[in-house]
This record gives structure tokens, C-alpha cells and sequence, in this order.
């Protein structure tokens, strides 16, 4: 299907015909397969399943995922990750091949990786917090312009 993207997660139910799903009782009435004709949102959901995957986590292609999940959180000196080139450069670099290979729709990529210590979000205090900031060139008609950041909790929640 040309020009149809899917959002992440799929929902499996639309992938059926009715007769099949009421022959095998599926019952999952709120489960339709969801299309999104923007090829920006797609990406987008596609960098940010890669971005969560832990690395041998899809069992078909061990490769896919990111290694940030390996960090030791306890022992991270935040001011030296955001101001040195290691472990930094390193997972941005790692995370800019893994783009190469696994999202053709994204040229010329470049990703920024901060981490906050100690960051309130939705009302919660979160002790590890990374933001991870994705740019490129669309690979389409407009060569557009790419840019989202991706932001999630990496620690424990404190009091």
C-alpha cells in the first residue's frame, strides 16, 4: 500500500474479516487498525518504538533496539554525561546507525541525548530523566525538514 502508514501499536482486529473474528471469538470490539496518512507521524512512531525496544528484545532481529537501557542509572554522573563525549557521542552515534538501518524515511540524521536528574513530570518527581532530540530530511517528494524530541523516565520515581 503506497502512501498508507500505520500507527504504533497496531490493533490486530482489522487484519481480519468480520466472519473470521466471530468464527474464532475474538472479542476485542474496540480493536480497529488504525491508519495515519502523515508520514511524519509514522516516523515519528517508528523512531520512538526503536528508541523503547531494549536491545534482543524482538526476538526476529536482535539487533533492533537501543542500548540506552543498559545504563547503569544508580552510578550515571548526569554533568559528566551531558558534558562529555563518553558514554554520550557514543549512544547518540549508536542510535543515528540504528536510524540508518531501520528508517529508510529519515536521511541525513543527527540525535542529541540529554539526561535531567531529578526532573517533576505529570505531577511526579522522576530521578532519571532523558530527552532525546531526532533531526533529518524526510524521504519524500518535499525533502521536508525533520525534527522531534522524545522524552521519557529512565529512573525511579523519588519522594
Amino acid at each position: 500500500m503506497k502512501n498508507s502508514y500505520y500507527n504504533i501499536p497496531l490493533d490486530i482486529k482489522g487484519l481480519f474479516h468480520e466472519d473470521e473474528i466471530e468464527r474464532k471469538s475474538i472479542h476485542t470490539e474496540a480493536l480497529t487498525l488504525k491508519k495515519t496518512f502523515s508520514l511524519q507521524t509514522s516516523v515519528d512512531d517508528f523512531i520512538e518504538l526503536l528508541i523503547t525496544t531494549h536491545l534482543g528484545e524482538y526476538k526476529y532481529d536482535s539487533e533492533f533496539g537501543f542500548e540506552i537501557w543498559d545504563i547503569e542509572f544508580e552510578n550515571l554522573q548526569i554533568e559528566k554525561f551531558n558534558t562529555h563525549n563518553y558514554p554520550r557521542k557514543n549512544l547518540e552515534k549508536y542510535l543515528q546507525l540504528k536510524l540508518k538501518k531501520y528508517e529508510p524515511r529519515l536521511k541525513k540524521s543527527q540525535v542529541e541525548i540529554l539526561f535531567v536528574h531529578k526532573k517533576t513530570f505529570k505531577g511526579k518527581k522522576i530521578k532519571y530523566f532523558v530527552d532525546i532530540t531526532v533531526k533529518g530530511i524526510l524521504a519524500n517528494k518535499n525533502a521536508d525538514k525533520y525534527s522531534r524530541s522524545f522524552q521519557f523516565a529512565m529512573g525511579p520515581f523519588y519522594k
